[in-house]
């Protein structure tokens, strides 16, 4: 399993979002409407920044929203929202314009996505391209390009 999971339905365009809050909750939407997981997750994950940071930005510009599995989540999943503004969590050295959202229905079933993830998100001007991206098509291009290659 890779990251052929992340379709143009899942991923997500908006100018910005009021709050980082806001930001998991929007990024987590497709996959709330395609039962990938309960509503409880997206206020797991929401409570996981409140309790532990924001450990779920992962590097400048990129964040990935995810929590344990406890039987609030039906099938391996993940989303992307991307911001033309980026969003600050927590504060201002932690922020993201890419935010995605990561399912897991166990702890080990998702490893295959994240080593795709970290494929795509470990070239600096992948990254760039992403972040100037426009739409989702071009978003959806630019992952499958690299994942080709």
């Amino acid at each position: 399993m890779s990251l052929e999971m992340l379709t143009e339905d899942k991923i997500s365009v908006k100018e910005c979002v009021v709050s980082w809050e806001e930001a998991i909750k929007e990024a987590s939407q497709p996959l709330l409407d395609q039962a990938y997981f309960s509503e409880s997750y997206v206020d797991a994950m929401i409570d996981s920044v409140y309790r532990y940071g924001p450990y779920i930005v992962i590097a400048p510009e990129i964040a990935i929203a995810h929590a344990r599995p406890n039987g609030n989540v039906n099938k391996v999943g993940v989303s992307l929202l991307k911001l033309n503004q980026h969003i600050n969590f927590a504060d201002k050295s932690h922020y993201a314009s890419l935010v995605f959202v990561f399912s897991a229905v166990d702890t080990h079933s998702h490893l295959d996505i994240l080593q795709s993830l970290a494929r795509v998100l470990g070239d600096i001007e992948t990254v760039e391209s992403l972040i100037q991206s426009h739409d989702e098509a071009e978003i959806l291009a630019i992952i499958k390009g690299v994942e080709a290659k």
